[in-house]
């Protein structure tokens, strides 16, 4: 559940009441209004007045007060009473009827249902708003407090089976804020070359108001943009109350791990394996058949190398014990014959 809103130009239904003699307490001048507003006056500016003060746009909710709503679902509505051309408005008589050359806006502000479409990847969740029903049946309904014993009414729709509900004393809360707190003001936008030109508001919701409609795109354009971007957030702030669930309803899917072998593309390194193998135990084979010592690492194999003399005084030492008994008694060294080095006895 969250807020929706919208803006609709009912400039036709204007309504003006003008004095071109000034009396006590009523000023020479005209007040513009809307049906909806002379029906539920009480607040205490509740019309542009085009006076020598020459207003240019004026604000004012229907609900002022405590009037009820006939849509239970409606947190406010408001009417925006402007002068679309500032030029032509300071040129006036403002005694005169000009009802012609302004624009009145309703706003409306109610509870509707968004629907989303929420994934989470990885650990990271993404939220996309995918559909929103405004034209919703509401009716007034009863729910009960935690100890289930005390009542209160609701407004309340349902939707495919499920019911959504808020309670009407928070209706009725965002009904009274709303509307006197927020969209009830007035605003003199004039152009710089009339006597007191400039900007002036009654409020700082007033000015972000009047800022929208004399802004770009203007109007209605520029009124519903930021009624749309209120709503939103209006709608982000009940969605993360504390009594919105913490749940998500849906289907959920994870991630499994599936290894799948291709035994032909073990073929080459289970064939290195084996021919590494097959090698090694070629190796050793000739080895015991040649009778050849294991060596390993140790220089003094070298002394298999060696040439002439000293290799006959060697003879043939088979075991690392003999070879390491020889060479504490020899002396060798390098020396080039022939093109090449080879080892001899030192003399």
């Amino acid at each position: 559940m969250g807020v929706c809103s919208s803006v609709v130009d009912v400039s036709p239904t204007i309504t003006s009441k003008c004095r071109k003699n000034s009396r006590q307490y009523y000023p020479a001048g005209c007040n513009y209004s809307v049906p909806e507003i002379d029906k539920h006056e009480t607040a205490t500016q509740t019309t542009l007045r085009a006076g020598k003060l020459l207003d240019t746009l004026w604000i004012g909710a229907s609900s002022t007060f405590g009037y009820k709503y006939p849509e239970i679902n409606t947190l406010v509505r408001f009417y925006t009473i402007y002068v679309p051309d500032l030029d032509v408005w300071a040129t006036l008589d403002y005694v005169e009827d000009h009802k012609e050359e302004l624009i009145a806006l309703e706003t409306t502000l109610s509870l509707c249902l968004y629907s989303y479409n929420t994934t989470t990847t990885y650990g990271v969740t993404n939220t996309k708003q995918v559909g929103k029903l405004v034209d919703l049946d509401w009716q007034t309904g009863t729910g009960l407090q935690p100890d289930g014993k005390t009542s209160f009414d609701t407004a309340k729709t349902t939707h495919d089976t499920e019911t959504f509900w808020m309670s009407k004393l928070n209706v009725d809360s965002f009904n009274k804020y709303l509307a006197i707190q927020i969209f009830s003001g007035y605003a003199r936008y004039r152009p710089a070359t009339v006597d007191g030109g400039g900007n002036t508001t009654s409020s700082d919701a007033v000015r972000v108001v009047a800022d929208s409609i004399y802004g770009s795109p203007p109007g209605l354009q520029g009124l519903s943009v930021i009624m749309d971007n209120l709503a939103v957030s209006m709608t982000n702030g009940l969605r993360n109350t504390s009594d919105a669930p913490d749940t998500i309803r849906g289907p959920s899917s994870r991630f499994d791990v599936y290894i799948q072998i291709e035994w032909g593309w073990m073929a080459v390194p289970i064939a290195a394996v084996i021919l590494s193998l097959i090698f090694l135990l070629l190796t050793i084979s000739m080895s015991r058949r040649s009778r050849i010592p294991a060596w390993k690492s140790s220089p003094l194999a070298l002394m298999y190398g060696v040439e002439g003399e000293l290799k006959q005084s060697l003879g043939r030492l088979g075991r690392p014990l003999d070879m390491e008994a020889e060479a504490k008694g020899t002396e060798i060294r390098l020396e080039a014959e022939g093109g090449r080095w080879q080892i001899v006895k030192a003399m």
